[in-house]
């Protein structure tokens, strides 16, 4: 029989990390979900290269560092991660806890819920190239996490959009060699400032072009063949071609909704109880999308999942009186 927990939190950007965090904090046995292969939701996906300025504390963070930052800081309170795993539906059960249910039909149990998982699924547009899967956790990627990976590498560039060139740019002086392929004859939603940056750099551009072939042994590859027969040495791929994305479950789950998000208060609950809601999941009048947003709301939703859980436990902890984690 599955293990029951006091909190599962379903995605693990972000928020859903820092949700873990703080109900760990608060001594809740606690679980998180992500339906990802890696942890950061939108923050990793979109502009781990990028630096963001409206986190408190920080000056100015990549996307990057700051995943790196709150999932050590989560794991400082040892939740159980779950990755790789879409929940696709969500039962309640007569002694008020629930069965969460996986895309294969595996299951989870748990006492209270925080949904902190978007406004839906997303995959990238994946490499059309045979034998692209082989190579796709070591060399073919989809966005630009670890940076210190490409150092002094051959890399190419895979995208018709700024995102491409936001990559490129970012390898020039990280990389060896820079190669950007655009199978159109332009960038799409792409700033005059853009193409002067891309013409100024060293990175080289193919335009009208797509790769026809991967060059390797089965465990590492080595080049690509462009359509026009051009062979290019390459270390790694970079693709961004655009996203595959799915409506979130929230309705099917038997949630009401609202643009495909959820309704809530300040404190977080949705219309069933025992489940809460945070970040960009969550929809109340005058929200800012912030990621700082995020990190109030998980804290808003761990001390509502507690006070469900245990009516008498306290409206909310403070880190200042809790030393353990101090020298972790």
């Amino acid at each position: 029989m599955s293990e029951v927990f006091d909190v599962t939190i379903i995605g693990g950007g972000t928020t859903g990390m820092y949700a873990a965090f703080y109900s760990g904090m608060r001594d809740l046995k606690t679980k998180v979900i992500e339906y990802q292969p890696d942890f950061g939701g939108k923050v990793s996906f979109f502009y781990p290269e990028k630096k963001i300025y409206d986190v408190g504390g920080f000056p100015g963070v990549t996307g990057e560092e700051l995943v790196t930052q709150v999932k050590d800081q989560a794991n400082l309170v040892e939740p159980v991660m779950v990755q790789g795993e879409k929940i696709q539906s969500i039962e309640k059960l007569e002694d008020g806890s629930f069965r969460l249910i996986n895309k294969n039909g595996g299951e989870h149990l748990s006492k209270a819920i925080i949904i902190a998982s978007g406004m839906g699924t997303f995959d990238m547009q994946p490499l059309q190239v045979e034998g692209s899967e082989t190579y796709k956790k070591e060399q073919v990627h989809y966005t630009i996490q670890n940076l210190k990976q490409y150092e002094e590498k051959k890399v190419v560039v895979i995208s018709q959009s700024r995102v491409g060139i936001d990559w490129s740019l970012a390898l020039e002086n990280i990389a060896d060699e820079v190669h950007l392929i655009n199978r159109g004859e332009e960038f799409k939603a792409v700033y005059e400032h853009d193409m002067d940056q891309l013409k100024d750099s060293s990175v080289k551009v193919h335009l009208i072009q797509e790769v026809e072939k991967l060059h390797g042994d089965g465990h590492t590859m080595t080049s690509l063949t462009m359509k026009d027969g051009t062979e290019l040495k390459v270390d790694h791929i970079l693709v961004y071609e655009g996203l595959n994305i799915e409506k979130s479950m929230y309705a099917e789950w038997g949630l009401e909704t609202e643009k495909g998000r959820i309704p809530v208060g300040t404190d977080m609950c949705s219309t069933i109880e025992g489940i809460f809601v945070a970040g960009d999941a969550a929809i109340y009048p005058s929200k800012t999308m912030l990621i700082a947003t995020g990190f109030t709301e998980a804290m808003a939703a761990v001390n509502s999942a507690a006070m469900y859980l245990d009516p008498r436990a306290k409206s909310q902890v403070y880190s200042t009186v809790i030393y353990k984690y101090a020298d972790q």
